[in-house]
């Protein structure tokens, strides 16, 4: 799990995105969904998904769908409902006045998006331009991984991870993504990696050794999607027996080539010991190169290191400063945490004014917070108010 868990965690949900706690198996075709989700993105984006699995160690969405409109769009009064439990399982959402219809049927693999059909063994993210206009257009993004973290956001994280998905949404080159995958690769490794996704998705065990094999060769190559990827099959043993060591030696190959994700699993790894010997400030060291590209969870995992001494002498003002960082990335902990050493003056010139803004901001994702934890924001709230004029 991506978290350090120095302390309690919020939930990271959006106000409309829900899981299903009942499982269910997937049908010869295709994943059945379990539930389903969405998420504003930016400015012009906004997304939603169908998940086929979400438990404790991972996240594995079926579909995902990325709309574009004209900035502020998404910022209408929004109306979610979803339906799993038939065939088709839909997702029927309204924005304002602009309704978002998805449809898929796992016995035919079969995808409708805002009424074109796709089969979703040939793509599993989409992107809708012009959802806003009379006749938006439909984008078919290829076969791409979408195997999450349990507390990553889909969307969100795929954007970050990969440059193809980024560049189609951003309209610039994907060599301009932070995170810039091994250059040139050839046509015919990145076919083997796109397989190895599409195998790895049925979460059939003959397909996901196939799918591994696939990642090997691509690998072997020097392509960073597919270290990353091989890594995680060690991991959690999925078409290879597991092997946590191994899962490493292929994560900092990914990790040495910039691949933000396998730069914090490898961050992980040596935090708690998990196929290396535990070593603190190896760790901080990994988690560093992933805050530095973009990561909030790692950002926030820095600041939480300097705040307890782990691998690095305990410094109060370098931990605000990285806390600050993940916060600024929409990070709601560290959020919480900023605003508290405001109130406080750790690390930091007291300052209840702004202490005050940042749980304003928390106060604004109140349905996306933990119950328990909601509780210690309204604490917070209420010392800060009973203390300014």
């Amino acid at each position: 799990m991506r978290t350090l868990n120095f302390l309690p965690r919020f939930a990271k949900v959006s106000a409309c995105f829900f899981i299903l706690s009942a499982l269910a198996q997937a049908v010869e075709a295709g994943p059945r969904p379990i539930g389903a989700g969405a998420f504003p993105v930016s400015f012009t984006h906004a997304s939603a998904w169908f998940a086929n699995r979400a438990d404790a160690d991972q996240k594995v969405v079926t579909l995902l769908v990325y709309f574009e409109g004209v900035a502020g769009w998404q910022d209408q009064r929004t109306d979610f409902k979803w339906e799993v439990n038939q065939s088709p399982a839909k997702i029927e959402m309204s924005v304002g006045k602009i309704e978002i219809r998805i449809n898929y049927w796992s016995d035919t693999d079969d995808v409708e998006i805002q009424g074109t059909k796709y089969k979703l063994s040939t793509s599993n993210v989409f992107l809708v331009e012009g959802i806003d206009r009379p006749n938006p257009s439909v984008r078919a993004l290829g076969i791409q991984d979408l195997s999450f973290s349990p507390d990553d956001i889909p969307s969100v994280t795929l954007l970050k991870r990969n440059p193809g998905v980024w560049a189609a949404l951003s309209g610039r080159p994907a060599r301009e993504h932070f995170k810039s995958q091994t250059s040139n690769a050839s046509a015919e490794v990145v076919a083997w990696d796109t397989e190895g996704l599409r195998l790895l998705l049925t979460e059939k065990p003959e397909a996901e050794r196939k799918a591994c094999e696939l990642f090997r060769q691509a690998g072997m190559k020097g392509y960073a999607g597919s270290q990353y990827r091989l890594g995680y099959c060690y991991e959690t043993g999925r078409g290879v027996d597991q092997s946590f060591s191994t899962a490493n030696e292929w994560y900092e190959k990914a990790a040495n080539q910039g691949f933000v994700d396998a730069q914090y699993k490898l961050g992980h790894s040596y935090r708690v010991g998990r196929g290396v010997r535990i070593d603190l400030a190896t760790a901080l060291q990994w988690y560093k190169k992933a805050a530095e590209n973009g990561d909030r969870e790692a950002l926030h995992n820095v600041g939480w290191m300097y705040a307890t001494g782990q691998g690095t002498k305990a410094d109060a003002e370098e931990a605000y400063c990285w806390f600050l960082e993940s916060a600024r990335h929409g990070e709601p902990s560290a959020q919480f945490e900023v605003s508290r050493r405001l109130k406080d003056g750790d690390g930091v010139a007291k300052d209840l004014t702004s202490s005050l803004s940042w749980l304003l901001v928390l106060q604004a994702q109140e349905k996306t917070i933990a119950p328990d934890e909601w509780v210690k924001v309204k604490e917070t709230l209420k010392s800060v108010e009973s203390q300014l004029d």
